[in-house]
């Protein structure tokens, strides 16, 4: 189809005869478990006369294997992930750990699981959410919209590391209709009284589905479409200056309480919504800078768990004024001789709840994937793995407010973090190689052991202190009269 005929006329033509027509939009049913992504079939092709030819003349060469692999496995134009490329299938290895961290339950966006039939319900839902839009906007916004996707097609089509063959006309629709869902939900999110009637933002069980799903690696639309998007339908309009910015919608629509950190400030280089929830955790700029040191290259020391280190006299502390969720850091007591300084593992609040482990196995994947070089989140699971090995080591960070426990159950945590460092590689630079260091030498101190001890036995508490104090003072006042009797004599 040329150009001048490509109208969103003709887009909703296409998208709507492809979905059943139902007078009344059901709910979605979030219940059913999610299928694992379909295996790619194996093309078989017939012999072609060069193949017979070949086997008359007892004739094998490098160009005819070469162009019979090809065919068969159907070479597109490049080979090689492009520039743009950020948004990639799930390793195999990962996803065989836990596949359904990785596969949406309600919703597909984007190429990667378009058309799965346990997800069509909410088809319906998009071509309900662009009709309401339409009232936010007009019919030359609208071409305006098609006219953007169809200029950055290319660049779109370089976005995904994987990319099912899809017809021009298919790609933007799908895009089309992603996107402006997207753009929807979060104004009306952020207006919820004013849709108290909206299924999708008043049935809890169905909006975080949804809030999950939009977090997946596979299930995402590069960031500068939908960024695009919303600036021609607001931005160019004077009446609509009040509207906030889509990072802004963004951020708040995925703020939760895993970390309560402040809101963050927006940066122009996002590639995603699971690279905005990375960015969210990892936003402290100073560890970036740490990873690449060259004297923090090399492999990292193993640690003990955290009841041997508490043992050792470590304090696992809540650090309040963390600036992001990986900001651990060491303190070394100021005076180390005094018998009562400790030295404190500072440690962020981190919420541990039903849909925790599915955002961190997600930034983990996008980790590997696309920042090989910096796996700063990799790095900080990798830490907390080292530090928590049963359900008696999770009780001590609950204990200290450093883990919220949402789930209950102590032991699922403990397994969720022994089990998340599965497959998973890290750069050669951690940014804890510090914090490593000096827990092995405080832990490799006798010193540190005999101090904990001598805590432990004679001042667990205020009243064990006191009199192991006063037991103190009255030996000392009973040597120095011994002293003085035996002088005077």
């Amino acid at each position: 189809m040329e150009r001048k005929n490509l109208t969103f006329g003709s887009i909703e033509e296409l998208k709507e005869p492809l979905i059943v027509k139902e007078k009344d939009l059901e709910p979605i049913d979030t219940s059913s478990k999610s299928c694992s992504i379909d295996m790619v079939p194996q093309v078989i092709r017939a012999s072609t006369p060069m193949d017979m030819e070949m086997e008359n003349n007892n004739l094998i060469t490098f160009a005819s294997i070469k162009d019979r692999k090809e065919l068969i496995l159907d070479i597109e134009e490049f080979l090689e992930p492009q520039a743009e490329c950020c948004i990639y299938r799930v390793p195999k290895g990962l996803r065989k750990v836990n596949e359904e961290a990785y596969t949406p339950q309600v919703i597909s966006i984007g190429p990667l699981h378009h058309g799965k039939a346990e997800l069509s319900d909410m088809e319906k839902q998009k071509i309900r959410y662009v009709r309401e839009f339409s009232k936010r906007i007009t019919e030359k916004t609208w071409q305006e919209f098609i006219n953007f996707i169809e200029e950055n097609e290319q660049r779109i089509r370089n976005c995904y590391a994987e990319m099912p063959k899809f017809e021009k006309m298919e790609l933007i629709t799908m895009i089309l209709y992603d996107a402006v869902f997207i753009i929807e939900y979060f104004l009306r999110g952020r207006n919820h009284a004013g849709f108290k009637s909206d299924f999708l933002l008043n049935n809890r069980r169905v909006r975080g589905s949804i809030r999950r799903d939009l977090q997946l690696l596979e299930n995402q639309l590069p960031y500068f479409v939908l960024k695009g998007l919303y600036k021609l339908a607001f931005d160019s309009r004077p009446n609509q200056r009040g509207n906030p910015s889509l990072f802004s919608l963004s951020c708040g629509f995925f703020y939760d309480s895993m970390f309560n950190g402040l809101m963050p400030k927006e940066v122009e280089v996002i590639e995603h919504f699971t690279d905005l929830r990375r960015y969210v955790i990892t936003k402290m700029h100073r560890y970036h800078a740490i990873a690449k040191a060259p004297k923090l290259r090399g492999a990292k020391k193993d640690i003990h768990c955290v009841v041997k280190l508490h043992e050792s006299g470590v304090i696992f502390r809540h650090f309040k004024d963390a600036e992001c969720l990986i900001d651990i850091r060491f303190k070394k007591p100021k005076l180390p001789q005094i018998i009562l300084s400790s030295s404190e593992l500072q440690i962020p609040r981190i919420g541990i709840y039903d849909g925790t482990e599915c955002l961190i196995r997600n930034v983990m994947a996008l980790e590997q994937c696309h920042y090989p070089q910096e796996t700063v989140m990799c790095n900080y699971i990798s830490l907390m793995d080292r530090l928590i090995d049963t359900e008696g080591d999770v009780n001590l960070l609950v204990e200290a407010g450093i883990i919220s426990n949402g789930v209950g159950d102590t032991a699922k945590i403990a397994k969720m973090f022994n089990q998340l460092c599965q497959h998973i590689s890290n750069s050669s630079a951690s940014c804890y190689y510090d914090v490593f260091m000096n827990l092995q030498a405080h832990y490799n101190d006798p010193w540190n052991h005999a101090k904990a001890t001598l805590k432990r036995v004679y001042f667990t508490n205020l009243w064990t202190g006191t009199g192991t104090i006063a037991a103190v003072v009255l030996l000392v006042l009973t040597l120095i009269q011994t002293i003085c009797s035996i002088r005077s004599v």
